[in-house]
């Protein structure tokens, strides 16, 4: 069964485009270790584009699908993922949400 693990960051207003360009560089290297060694496939990492945002939606979107339950755990688990989490409390806040490809 694939997995798609999709996270949607909001950044707080203090958070500066240093901090937030070292979230963005966390999740790509991260996405990198999980094609490596996971076969996580379809890693995708995005600004929200200027034109739509307002005030209140998520700044960024990582999305990624993950070939098995058991890859999510091992991800959970990794350095690469411990990396990104002990930056972002400290400049934004995430919600995700993990579906199963092909079903609605």
């Amino acid at each position: 069964m694939k997995i798609r693990h999709t996270v949607i960051f909001t950044f707080y207003e203090s958070t500066t485009e240093e901090q937030q360009q070292e979230v963005i560089s966390r999740l790509n290297n991260m996405g990198q270790w999980l094609t490596a060694n996971l076969g996580v496939t379809d890693w995708t990492v995005a600004k929200h584009i200027p034109e739509t945002f307002k005030d209140g939606r998520a700044h960024l979107l990582q999305d990624g699908i993950f070939p098995s339950l058991e890859a999510i755990a091992q991800h959970a688990k990794s350095d690469a993922h411990k990396r990104v989490v002990e930056l972002t409390p400290t400049v934004c806040d995430w919600m995700t949400v993990d579906t199963i490809v092909g079903e609605v």
